[in-house]
């Protein structure tokens, strides 16, 4: 029996003959570390030696944060295919910030993340913004990762920049400048981009996407 219920920011419910199952299971293997396998895969989850680790793999949520943008990645791909979007490259960011004292115990905080900035660069041949902005909207409301994080109550921004091309370093280096915090790596030959904009399927109807430009006093804080 379908149990699942429709998600108010959706029109449709769950359907069971419409699902899929995902596994995973997981080993530990002691220090706080976790061997996981997934399908034919295999991975370390492990916790960095100044709290008791091995620091052999990523943390539980360094791969959380790493999932949302090749999940978004994705959904990027899928819906380029089925409008016709002409992609030229896809690069990704995440800075995600994470009160430590919930999951120590010591303070009756949210344990996972409470701010996160996701940046996505697309590269493309599409230069109509209208287009591209209902691209982007399409996609944040169709991306799992994205809504897990807007229905945990996360504060997400989903920054988007549409250029020609993608460049090395381009996702971190937007990401860092919007925030005002040192860019350890420069974008080298990232052109100059034909849209910047953030969260294009607000969740808030009264709340519209906003330019980049719109961002000029966002607070500048340390090294990202």
């Amino acid at each position: 029996m379908n149990r699942a219920v429709r998600h108010p920011r959706f029109t449709a419910h769950p359907e069971d003959a419409h699902s899929k199952t995902l596994r995973a299971a997981g080993t530990w293997t002691g220090r706080q570390q976790t061997r996981v396998a997934v399908r034919d895969f295999a991975f370390t989850v492990d916790e960095p030696e100044q709290i008791g680790g091995r620091n052999e793999g990523p943390t539980p949520m360094e791969y959380l944060a790493g999932s949302v943008g090749a999940c978004i990645t994705v959904v990027i791909d899928q819906a380029a295919a089925r409008c016709g979007l002409e992609l030229t490259g896809v690069s990704t960011y995440s800075l995600a910030r994470q009160d430590r004292r919930g999951l120590a115990g010591t303070a009756d905080v949210q344990p996972y993340f409470h701010t996160y900035r996701l940046q996505v660069c697309v590269g493309t041949t599409e230069t109509d913004e209208q287009t591209l902005r209902e691209f982007a909207a399409e996609v944040e409301h169709s991306c799992p990762a994205v809504n897990l994080l807007r229905d945990a109550h996360v504060d997400l921004t989903v920054a988007w920049s549409f250029a020609a091309n993608t460049a090395e370093g381009d996702a971190e280096a937007a990401c860092n400048a919007a925030l005002g915090y040192e860019t350890r790596q420069e974008s080298v030959g990232a052109p100059v981009p034909v849209l910047t904009i953030e969260n294009a399927d607000a969740h808030d109807p009264e709340a519209p996407a906003r330019d980049l430009g719109d961002l000029a006093g966002a607070s500048a804080g340390g090294r990202a």
